[in-house]
């Protein structure tokens, strides 16, 4: 980095010249801390969650940096007492983290198109390719959303909050999180309108270095007519591949093979991801995304990794965590019990009112439980005591036990504040 090149500017350089996971772009959104040392040409974007650097996909770098930036990012999570986390990385890193020693947990497939070959033709995509003709003959058009407006603006953040207001579960965070229309300049954007109104919208953020167009969100309003998604799919990868691109992807099938584990058995993991799968498929509907995607006919699929190490229940806890920014009750509840989530925080501040009444009530009624507090404030009277003034024992007996009550009552609520 030169002296007078500024961060952001760097980073930008540096996703053009190495972004090689479809999440790459999304490392230079607001909210990020970042590792950057200034000796390697990369850097680690991340969040602090519980204690541990939950770093967002892969380091962005050249491949031969991909472990010295690992591994200097281990030492100053270690220096710092940080344990650490990769969500979302690619093949590549989990190898090079496997190599290394660390735990590469499969948490996913992800689906790519070989634009030089694929097409809608054929048996494997014949779903997708009756959807796209169903809306076409709608009259939905398709069109790339490349000159700002306001007023397109706000109906693309419309159509979102729609999308997001429709869903079964609550929204999320870290790599989740909705944002259209953030770094647009670098995204493609395509629209989809209907009876004059935009009805739909698909983003699609690059990863220069593997030559990848990544398909960011898809949002669509609840009355779209059938195969609006489908269509602004299509339209985008024939669009990636009109502008000379080699793969189109549509991201992460989360649990997609993850019951099959190249770097360990990870027993409990496996376990717990066909647990997922059955029982709270109800919420995030895994197996219907993972059916819709493949109905695209992809050309192949790769691994997708969650990379940690040491205890793999607190690297998982703050993962949880990044993911849930109305706290982790938000992620096993539908949105129709949402309001369960409140129960905890009123169970608390229930106890920690108690407590102060107890606390107060046993200050009152047992004088032994003032003698702390008696001998101390008698010690410094007499310290202090002189012929002229007449000291308010009573009073100030008082004084400080409503100090003493005050400081329980606030550990309590810190203590719930904590937790």
């Amino acid at each position: 980095m030169t002296i007078t090149e500024h961060a952001s500017r760097r980073r930008l350089r540096l996703v053009d010249a190495h972004g090689y996971n479809g999440l790459a772009l999304l490392t230079l959104y607001d909210g990020w801390r970042y590792f950057e040392p200034s000796d390697i040409e990369g850097f680690i974007a991340f969040e602090l969650h519980r204690g541990v650097a939950v770093a967002c996909g892969d380091p962005v770098c050249a491949e031969r940096d991909l472990r010295p930036l690992i591994e200097r990012f281990a030492a100053y999570c270690g220096g710092r007492g940080w344990r650490f986390t990769f969500v979302g990385t690619s093949a590549r890193v989990g190898r090079v983290a496997a190599a290394i020693g660390l735990k590469a947990v499969k948490v996913g497939e992800e689906p790519f198109f070989d634009l030089a070959s694929h097409s809608l033709s054929g048996r494997a995509a014949k779903k997708a390719r009756s959807a796209v003709n169903l809306a076409w003959r709608t009259g939905i058009v398709v069109e790339e959303y490349t000159e700002a407006s306001p007023v397109i603006d706000a109906e693309i953040e419309a159509v979102a909050a729609e999308w997001l207001a429709s869903r079964n579960a609550p929204p999320m965070g870290f790599l989740l999180r909705s944002r259209p229309l953030a770094q647009r300049e670098q995204k493609r954007i395509f629209t989809a309108r209907h009876e004059g109104r935009v009805i739909g919208a698909i983003t699609c953020s690059p990863a220069p270095a593997r030559g990848l167009l990544y398909v960011e969100e898809v949002i669509r309003r609840h009355d779209a007519p059938y195969g609006t998604s489908e269509l602004l799919i299509e339209t985008a990868r024939k669009a990636a591949q009109a502008s000379g691109w080699r793969l189109f992807s549509l991201g992460t099938s989360p649990l997609q093979g993850a019951t099959s584990q190249p770097y360990g058995r990870f027993r409990p993991v496996t376990l717990l991801f066909r647990a997922l799968c059955l029982r709270v498929n109800f919420i995030y509907s895994f197996r219907s995304l993972n059916h819709y995607k493949k109905k695209f006919g992809p050309t192949f699929w790769e691994d997708n990794f969650f990379i940690y190490q040491g205890s793999l229940l607190l690297a998982a806890f703050a993962v949880v965590t990044a993911f849930a920014p109305d706290g982790i009750p938000s992620l096993i509840l539908p949105k129709r019990l949402q309001w369960l989530r409140v129960v905890p925080g009123a169970v608390l501040s229930a106890a920690a009112l108690a407590g102060l009444v107890l606390t107060g009530f046993a200050f009152r009624e047992f004088s032994a439980l003032q003698m702390p507090a008696r001998v101390l404030l008698d010690a410094v009277l007499l310290t202090r005591h002189r012929g002229d003034r007449v000291v308010d024992v009573a009073a100030a007996h008082r004084i400080i036990s409503v100090i003493v009550l005050l400081a329980l009552g606030a550990g309590l609520w810190r203590r719930r504040a904590r937790a």
